[in-house]
C-alpha cells in the first residue's frame, strides 16, 4: 500500500526524511554545551541532509565476506543482520569488551615486542640484584600464546559466546536510534536529535585516530559510528553520508553488499530499482569480479571519496534547530 507521496505506509510518521525535518527545540544552555564539546575533543560538526552518494561499506573485504556468506548459506555467521529495517550495533556483551581489548593487545606482535624487551630487562636486573627470576616474563609469554592461539581458535568457532543482541542500532522505518550507554543501560531517541561530530583520539599504540560520533544534543549521550586512523579521516565523511541515506526513507538504501538482498523489501528502494535508476543487476555484488574490484573499482571509489568537496554540503539541520550553529561552533 502506497501513501499519497509515494512512500509505503510501513514507514512510521517519525521516519527521517531530509526534506521534512520538523522544527526542534533549541539548545537551552549554550555555554555548558560548548564546554562539553571542548572537553570531549570534538573538532568538527558534520552537515545534515545533503548527500554525496558515496558509501564506505564496499571495501573489498566486505564484498569478499558477502560472497562467502552467500556460498556458505550463512553458516558460521552470528549476530543480528544489517537489513532494510535495522543496522545493528552494540551486540558484543559488555563483559567481553575489556577482555577483547586485553586479548588484542597481548596477541599483537608489535605490543608484545615492547613488553618482551621491558620485562626481559627487568628479569635480568632482578637476577643480578637478587639472584632469582620472578617468572613474570614467562607468564607474559604464556598469555601471548594463549590469546593468540587457543583463545582466538575458540572465538572463531563459538562466536555466539560474546554476542548479546539488546536490540540496539539504527532503525530506518521508525527513524529511531538505540544504543548501549556506559551505565549498561540503553538509550533511545529520534535520529534527527543527534549531531555528528568527528573527534580525535591519541592511541596507546601509536598516532592519532579519528572517530565519528553521534551526540544527542539534549542529553549529551553519544555513540561511536566508526573509527579510522588519522590518514583515513576523510572516510568518516562517507560513513556519515551512508548512514544518513540509510535512515532517510525518501532515499533508496545505500548500494552496498550487505543490503543487496533486501533492496526489493524496502518500498522506496524497490520503486527506485524498478524504474531502472540503480543501473546495476540485482545480483551485482554477489557476482562482482573481486580481483577487478580490489585493483581498479575500489581504488577509483576511494579516490572519489577523497576528492569530493565535502565542505560544500549544505547543513539542513541548522534550519530545524534555531541556535544549532551558535551552540556548536567547534
Amino acid at each position: 500500500m502506497q501513501t499519497a507521496n509515494g512512500l509505503a505506509a510501513s514507514y512510521a510518521p517519525g521516519a527521517y526524511r531530509r526534506d521534512a525535518i520538523p522544527v526542534q527545540e533549541p539548545l537551552k544552555n549554550i555555554s555548558r554545551f560548548a564546554k562539553s564539546l571542548e572537553a570531549g575533543d570534538f573538532i568538527e560538526r558534520l552537515p545534515w541532509g545533503d548527500y554525496a552518494g558515496l558509501d564506505m561499506h564496499v571495501l573489498p573485504q566486505y564484498v569478499k565476506n558477502y560472497q562467502k556468506k552467500l556460498e556458505s548459506g550463512g553458516v558460521g555467521w552470528v549476530g543480528p543482520k544489517w537489513t532494510h529495517r535495522q543496522q545493528p550495533s552494540d551486540f558484543v556483551k559488555s563483559r567481553w569488551q575489556l577482555l577483547l581489548m586485553l586479548a588484542g593487545g597481548l596477541a599483537d606482535y608489535g605490543v608484545m615486542k615492547v613488553f618482551f624487551v621491558a620485562f626481559a630487562f627487568a628479569e635480568i636486573v632482578a637476577y643480578i640484584k637478587f639472584g632469582e627470576f620472578s617468572f613474570v616474563f614467562l607468564a607474559l609469554v604464556g598469555l601471548h600464546l594463549f590469546f593468540r592461539y587457543p583463545f582466538t581458535w575458540f572465538l572463531q568457532r563459538n562466536p555466539g559466546v560474546i554476542v548479546k543482541d539488546l536490540g540496539c542500532g539504527f532503525f530506518r522505518p521508525t527513524g529511531m536510534v538505540k544504543f548501549r550507554t556506559w551505565r549498561e543501560e540503553t538509550f533511545e531517541a529520534p535520529f534527527i536529535e543527534f549531531d555528528p561530530y568527528i573527534s580525535f583520539h591519541v592511541n596507546p599504540k601509536g598516532p592519532v585516530s579519528y572517530k565519528l560520533l553521534l551526540r544527542h544534543r539534549y542529553t549529551g549521550w553519544q555513540t561511536t559510528v566508526a573509527q579510522v586512523a588519522d590518514v583515513h579521516k576523510v572516510e568518516l565523511y562517507a560513513h556519515w553520508d551512508e548512514l544518513q541515506r540509510y535512515m532517510d526513507v525518501s532515499q533508496p538504501l545505500p548500494d552496498v553488499p550487505a543490503l543487496e538482498k533486501y533492496r526489493h523489501l524496502d518500498p522506496t528502494t524497490a520503486e527506485y530499482d524498478a524504474a531502472g535508476k540503480r543501473g546495476r543487476a540485482a545480483d551485482y555484488w554477489a557476482t562482482l569480479d573481486l580481483t577487478w574490484w580490489e585493483n581498479e573499482g575500489y581504488p577509483a571509489h576511494l579516490k572519489a571519496i577523497r576528492e569530493f568537496p565535502w565542505s560544500t554540503l549544505e547543513d539542513r539541520m541548522e534550519k530545524s534547530v534555531p541556535n544549532l550553529a551558535e551552540a556548536a561552533m567547534v
